[in-house]
């Protein structure tokens, strides 16, 4: 069975979701399974390939409220349907490489994690331009128009929640699976804590911090931890900057009251997260799921207007972690989790309610029942 995944390489996560479900197919049977991972923009030209990443990046860095005003904007029904048809066309122009391989290469399934490449073969599908299975896979907690299209043989989504708001944009409930966003094997609670905090010399009975802030390295990170100073007893920080070079230099010059261990970009984020009582991060849909997967109650960090700030919704809806809009709200947070013994086991009680720790198994399971009843070609 050919399998085509295509990500787009316009934040960490969409690529991350892409190589997750790439690893479980491999894992299922490598010899039943040709599987293969694509960055959509390789297929577009090159000044398109540039300019799209580093538009989202300049935007949520530099103009959030400009990017969340749009993306809500655009997510309006008049509006996207005004719209649609000009977008859709510029995609085409775009993403034609994109199509022509497919038509090529005749994968039995398509999976997508970033919209871009879904829109494409959605379309290709209506015009009968394309003939495989197309399963998209939400990357957030809730959808967002450009993730709608007809011609998808199955959404996946992260929850009911993603799932009811599917069904309000139209979407029949046979072509929605909430079995969750995948994440990699390595995010699920192995009791690291003792061997992971000894070997950066940490102590293991001491309450520790895990403060994150995405492959961007955005994000108040210094002054989250100049905020925990007053609660320096008894508290530990690892302090994980991403691509942010300068952020991590500018910390690992820094003498903090408290221990702080701090990491640049890194590959064990999963040890830090079993590691750790309490992660400050973005709410970016990869990374939270990765935390409910751990069981790491999660307060986010200046959510992103749109994508993120929707993420950060729902957890406040289930109650699994927390939220700040500027550094010093953290103090209230851990001044009520020391003075409730109870507070951070009552948040890993709600986390399992939402946690899919298995998703990508059960996504392989989803495309396998649907190409055993003959919807392969």
């Amino acid at each position: 069975m050919k399998v085509f995944i295509f990500h787009a390489n316009a934040g960490h996560g969409h690529k991350k979701v892409a190589e997750v479900i790439e690893q479980a197919f491999r894992r299922e049977d490598p010899a039943k399974f040709q599987v293969s991972v694509f960055d959509a923009l390789d297929f577009t030209p090159g000044f398109f390939k540039k300019i799209y990443p580093a538009i989202y990046y300049y935007a949520v860095k530099y103009f959030p409220g400009v990017w969340g005003f749009f993306y809500e904007l655009l997510d309006l029904p008049l509006v996207y349907h005004i719209l649609r048809p000009l977008r859709s066309l510029h995609n085409r122009i775009m993403g034609s490489k994109l199509l022509a391989y497919i038509a090529g290469e005749q994968p039995d399934a398509v999976i997508c994690t970033h919209f871009l490449s879904a829109e494409l073969i959605a379309s290709a599908k209506r015009r009968r331009a394309a003939d495989t299975m197309l399963f998209t896979v939400i990357t957030d907690f809730y959808p967002h128009s450009f993730w709608v299209n007809e011609g998808t043989d199955r959404y996946r989504v992260m929850s009911e929640e993603g799932a009811a708001d599917l069904r309000k944009r139209g979407v029949p409930d046979s072509l929605i699976d909430a079995g969750g966003i995948p994440v990699g094997s390595m995010f699920c609670p192995k009791n690291r804590r003792r061997e992971v905090l000894t070997r950066h010399a940490l102590n293991p009975n001491t309450m520790t911090i895990l403060l994150t802030s995405g492959s961007f390295g955005l994000g108040p990170q210094e002054a989250v931890l100049d905020a925990l100073a007053p609660f320096k007893d008894n508290l530990q920080c690892l302090a994980v900057c991403g691509n942010n070079q300068p952020l991590f230099e500018r910390l690992k010059a820094r003498t903090f009251p408290y221990p702080v261990r701090v990491f640049g970009f890194v590959d064990f984020m999963a040890d830090l997260m079993d590691a750790s009582d309490l992660m400050i991060a973005k709410p970016g849909g990869a990374t939270t799921c990765e935390s409910l997967s751990i069981g790491i109650p999660l307060v986010t960090m200046e959510p992103i207007p749109g994508q993120e700030s929707r993420n950060a919704r729902l957890l406040k809806i289930r109650r699994t972690g927390y939220e700040i809009h500027k550094p010093e709200d953290i103090g209230p947070i851990i001044q009520q989790i020391r003075t409730d013994p109870n507070e951070l086991t009552k948040k890993r009680e709600n986390i399992k309610q939402l946690a899919k720790p298995e998703a990508a198994q059960a996504l392989i399971r989803m495309v396998l029942e649907i190409a055993a009843d003959g919807h392969q070609k």
